[in-house]
């Protein structure tokens, strides 16, 4: 299955302020079924750093969640502001 990763600015920002170049999208491919934990640590993205997570257009409410088939994640990091 392809998965599609879909990094917001703010996430972005984090890594590139740490020396890290992400892509702002970019795919993972997997033979089986993972958690949306597991591809975070197989792409070395901090779920501390991911407050919010969309799968196909819709809000995950826990990275134990199961993709089981081709999917779009967007991570969407800490908001700052006031």
């Amino acid at each position: 299955m392809q998965i599609t990763i879909k990094l917001s600015e703010s996430l972005l920002s984090i890594y590139k302020t740490a020396g890290i170049d992400f892509k702002e999208t970019f795919n993972i491919m997997s033979d089986t079924p993972m958690t949306i934990r597991d591809i975070l640590m197989n792409a070395e993205i901090s779920p501390m750093l991911t407050p919010m997570i969309i799968v196909n257009n819709k809000s995950c409410s826990s990275i134990n969640e199961v993709i089981v088939e081709d999917s779009t994640i967007t991570l969407i990091g800490p908001l700052a502001g006031g």
